[in-house]
């Protein structure tokens, strides 16, 4: 994050916020890594250790409509050419970082923090006694581990944003939901691996059943 903001201001942006959360239905769906402002006009600015794929893409222009601003992602480039096509067709503007400010300390720390909570998430489910969940509490999470957009889990449910989000929100109170969750992509990965632990998985096309 430092080797992300140390070259945006020399771009001439003016960082004004940082781990900006978006929150709906009192539920935090996501976060922006910084809000940056440059000529009068505010950046939604999601910063990638690696390199930038599809997925990725997709999640900044989301983000960026989430909070009124314009997409803008830091990154070592794109993954494949899909990801580059569909940047420009979405107006994603892309910072391409050189392996050089990868070397920042705090980069290196956040690519092994994201390893190891990935390491831990397969494995988790099966080594704590999993929450008892009601049917309707395990289509909501079929939804969530099936749809990679908050949007998308509550639209295969039949719901609205705000309804999703109050459900999980009693789910979390209720203890159903780990409290180390902050985002909807960790919410979608530790249901997908509680699920996988119980023998289920999932693909775009197996989401949970409307209500």
């Amino acid at each position: 994050m430092a080797a992300a903001k140390a070259i945006l201001r020399s771009m001439g942006f003016e960082i004004v916020g940082e781990k900006v959360p978006i929150r709906r239905g009192g539920f935090e769906i996501s976060d922006v890594d910084l809000i940056a402002s440059k000529d009068g006009e505010l950046y939604a600015v999601e910063v990638k250790s690696g390199r930038l794929d599809v997925g990725g893409v997709r999640q900044a222009y989301v983000n960026s409509l989430l909070v009124n601003a314009k997409p803008l992602v830091v990154c070592r480039g794109f993954a494949d050419p899909s990801a580059e096509v569909l940047a420009e067709e979405l107006g994603v503007e892309v910072v391409e970082l050189d392996d050089l400010f990868l070397s920042d300390p705090e980069e290196l720390r956040a690519i092994v923090r994201d390893e190891v909570r990935r390491a831990i998430m397969e494995v988790l489910p099966t080594i704590i006694r999993p929450p008892e969940l009601e049917p309707g509490e395990l289509d909501l999470l079929r939804a969530i581990a099936a749809s990679d957009e908050f949007r998308k889990a509550a639209q295969n449910l039949g719901m609205d944003e705000e309804a999703l989000g109050r459900e999980l929100g009693v789910m979390r109170r209720k203890g159903k939901i780990p409290r180390w969750i902050r985002d909807y992509h960790e919410l979608r990965e530790w249901a997908a691996s509680l699920l996988k632990s119980h023998g289920e998985t999932f693909s775009h096309k197996s989401a949970g059943k409307k209500r």
